[in-house]
């Protein structure tokens, strides 16, 4: 089976630079789509370009499969769905925010407001946020015929066959795709940062540990060495294993100097520590950095090297000093 991938990178103002789709051709299947872009007419009309560059149309699309939920990743699957008749999938745990991204706006922001709460955010810095994810609207559409994927299920479409790969971390229902070969991981392993795990769902809790578990269930797919792999941002590249480590490497790093910012006795909220750690934040910057700081602190609450002495606020446990 010759199995062809062509990178559609679309561009994306709101985030780390363009985000990719990924349009997969094979001479005896129907043509499948992977991950769509931000939900604008601008990315609609640089999708069809690009699926006309490559010999294909739109109704030529039997399926999308979304990474995830965020409206990078998925912003324009209602709109490709209705032109192609194409179907979607997302996996179950990212399904509710994907079928009613429109329905769920007002719930997500709150569920929002109560999180940078418990990351410490000052409320007028709250407030400035609440204005930077009134942006969000419209930027996708609710897809309420999208199925949901079971972590293992195999998807076929003619000669193409699809191992669903539940990784969650970055989001509850990330999940990559395998493809003989070939692995679409969206935002779970990127070649050159690290995606943000703590401040990118809000729905449940300890996604660090679920990314860290996620990242070793990559490392555990059969001849892992040979995987090309093809992320949500940046150029594919082949082997995800030094990758990895180098993930490993950065979350080990991060928690040391969390512990060590502690280390004087103080109790700070993740929002504090993350100020020492980055410096300035701003913009979505400022939900990137405290979230993820929450994300360790809830490892390291849980592994007992830290406590929280007050709502909000943690300190080193005192025996570690």
């Amino acid at each position: 089976m010759s199995v062809v991938v062509h990178q559609i990178a679309i561009p994306n103002p709101y985030f780390e630079g363009p985000a990719n789709a990924f349009l997969i051709q094979n001479e005896h299947s129907p043509a499948v789509l992977i991950d769509t872009g931000i939900g604008t007419e601008e990315s609609l009309g640089l999708v069809r370009a690009e699926l006309a560059r490559h010999g294909c149309a739109l109704k030529d699309i039997a399926a999308i499969l979304l990474t995830h939920k965020h409206v990078d990743h998925c912003g324009l699957a209602r709109a490709l769905s209705e032109e192609s008749g194409a179907a979607v999938y997302v996996h179950r745990d990212d399904w509710t925010d994907v079928a009613f991204f429109d329905e769920r706006h007002e719930e997500v922001s709150q569920l929002y407001l109560e999180a940078m709460r418990r990351w410490g955010i000052p409320d007028e810095i709250i407030l400035q946020m609440a204005h930077f994810r009134s942006r969000f609207v419209g930027l996708a559409r609710s897809v309420p015929a999208a199925h949901r994927l079971d972590d293992g299920q195999t998807l076929r479409f003619g000669e193409l066959a699809f191992r669903v790969l539940h990784t969650p971390g970055h989001t509850q229902g990330s999940a990559c795709f395998l493809l003989g070969e070939k692995l679409f991981t969206g935002d779970h392993l990127l070649p050159t940062y690290t995606s943000n795990v703590g401040a990118t769902d809000v729905t449940s809790a300890g996604h660090l540990g679920k990314f860290l578990s996620s990242l070793h269930k990559v490392l555990a797919l059969p001849n892992v060495e040979s995987l090309e792999v093809f992320p949500g941002h940046g150029r594919p590249w082949r082997d995800p294993r030094p990758r990895i480590t180098k993930i490993f490497e950065h979350h080990d790093e991060r928690t040391e100097r969390i512990l060590k910012i502690l280390s004087d006795g103080g109790a700070l909220t993740a929002f504090q520590i993350a100020q020492k750690l980055f410096g300035r934040l701003k913009d979505h910057h400022v939900l990137l950095g405290a979230g993820e700081v929450y994300a360790h602190l809830e490892g390291l609450e849980s592994a007992g090297r830290v406590r929280q002495i007050e709502p909000h606020r943690f300190q080193i446990i005192s025996e570690l000093l």
